[in-house]
């Protein structure tokens, strides 16, 4: 009898789990269209040329860590000097490569060592060996660093320290970034608000297979492969359904490393990325935001739906598993580092709605999931599993999965002027509905991986993403 009592308990838990998981996805799709009406009008103050002509508009540093990037690094560092925008520097932070990168960076761009450039901030990090400035008068804003190997957080620091600006704009040296970007990320920056914006995320999008040219996308295709194709569609549904929908209420918790803009005072604040935790990105915007909460400041942090970056990403399973491992010990360190926000009131909603949100759903849907299936496996052991009622089960579950992903491509068709052919509408669907079967057992796989690393203390880095580099545009 005490048996069966658990095994009604934990049906009517699944059950309860699953409804609310699908009720937050209807809702972020409610949020998300009300977040991409706001995005458009902004677009279309955006387009008018006294924007991007005025004269008052801040100064922002872009900084791009980059670490045995010698592929793709020249493609990239020129896309990042081609950006339509009047006050930028650029600084590229050579991570201690043990590659030709930082050769290939001074042959290209003519470098000299500075002597007497001297960091402005005080964030401690790794030492600095060479500050290098290119002779060839057209790239006069661009700052070559090369200091020696601590990892991401650590190099962002480095230029976040160099920085000469009052807006840090956070990237990756193996990124592409769409000409008008910064304008569109430093907006949210200029909007006469009552509420501070203390980081702003763009939309990254999955260039492989694409055709690039002088370091800028000139042809969107889809990337060659099944599993390429799928993280196009998990991206779209993250963005735009997720992120998008969070940015609308407030309760954005994670701005892309890829992609995020920052008030500079405010990192020097709280002192510039933990380089002692993996996930930095989602850390330091839990951590801005608890900053904020504490000086009782109002603030907001901002997602911009259209995609502004490109990326490579992993085209096999074994690089995917280890980038989505990484990912799972981030989330659970970030958790772990600020467990007295969970619940915590005085935090107000990101310390009882937000931060609930991510332990019950982003950091628990592994969990739940697999032992989920370890208790249906049991259960069909047991006899206890009726088979029809499973299916049937399965099939909602199923179309309610790709009624979201369906929604995701055509809100992101409809909106923004990609993928918008039929061709690449069809494939996007097709890998949309395979998905559950080739892509997420992988991901709850990768996701477990990464938890019972940090359970059992077995030290891993951040893994090596082999990079192919991209297409060259005819």
């Amino acid at each position: 009898m005490e048996v069966f009592i658990l095994k009604n308990i934990a049906d009517h838990f699944f059950l309860f789990y699953g409804a609310s998981l699908v009720s937050v996805y209807f809702l972020g799709i409610i949020f998300a269209n009300i977040g991409i009406i706001k995005s458009k009008r902004r677009n279309t103050f955006l387009s008018s040329r006294g924007v991007i002509s005025a004269s008052d508009l801040p100064h922002v540093s872009l900084i791009a860590p980059a670490y045995n990037e010698g592929l793709t690094i020249i493609d990239n560092v020129l896309s990042l000097l081609l950006l339509k925008y009047p006050y930028y520097e650029l600084i590229v932070v050579n991570d201690g490569s043990d590659d030709d990168s930082l050769e290939k960076l001074i042959k290209r761009f003519k470098l000299v060592p500075v002597k007497n450039e001297m960091p402005r901030g005080s964030i401690r990090t790794a030492t600095v060996r060479n500050i290098y400035k290119s002779s060839l008068a057209h790239y006069k804003n661009l700052t070559i660093v090369d200091k020696e190997n601590g990892g991401r957080s650590d190099a962002v620091n480095v230029g976040i320290n160099i920085a000469g600006s009052e807006l840090i704009l956070c990237t990756d040296a193996d990124c592409i970034i769409e000409e008008t970007a910064i304008i569109k990320m430093v907006t949210p920056f200029l909007e006469v608000e009552q509420r501070e914006v203390v980081a702003c995320g763009g939309g990254i999008g999955i260039a492989n297979g694409s055709h690039i040219k002088n370091g800028v996308l000139r042809k969107l295709n889809l990337p060659p492969n099944l599993l390429g194709k799928v993280q196009v569609v998990e991206y779209m549904r993250a963005f735009l359904l997720g992120r998008m929908a969070w940015g609308e209420v407030n309760g954005l918790m994670l701005v892309s490393g890829a992609f995020g803009m920052y008030p500079r005072q405010r990192l020097m604040e709280i002192g510039g990325f933990d380089p002692n935790t993996i996930g930095e990105d989602l850390e330091l915007c839990v951590r801005l935001r608890r900053h904020m909460e504490k000086l009782k400041v109002p603030y907001k942090v901002v997602y911009l739906p259209l995609t502004l970056c490109w990326t490579e990403a992993p085209d096999n399973y074994n690089i995917f598993v280890k980038q989505r491992d990484r990912w799972a010990r981030g989330l659970w360190e970030t958790l772990k580092t600020h467990t007295k926000l969970i619940g915590n009131p005085r935090f107000r909603a990101m310390g009882t709605v937000f931060l609930p949100y991510w332990v019950v759903f982003e950091f628990g849907a592994p969990i739940i999931e697999f032992v989920g299936l370890v208790y249906l496996a049991l259960s069909a052991f047991m006899g206890w599993v009726n088979w029809k009622v499973a299916l049937e089960l399965f099939a909602v579950v199923y179309l309610l999965g790709c009624i979201m992903s369906t929604a995701a491509v055509f809100m992101y068709v409809n909106n923004f002027n990609q993928y918008n052919n039929f061709k690449h509408i069809f494939k996007l669907l097709l890998a949309a509905y395979l998905e559950p079967f080739v892509f997420h057992p992988v991901l709850v796989y990768a996701s477990i991986k990464g938890y019972l690393k940090m359970v059992f203390n077995i030290q891993s880095g951040w893994g090596k993403m082999t990079r192919k580099g991209f297409v060259t545009a005819p």
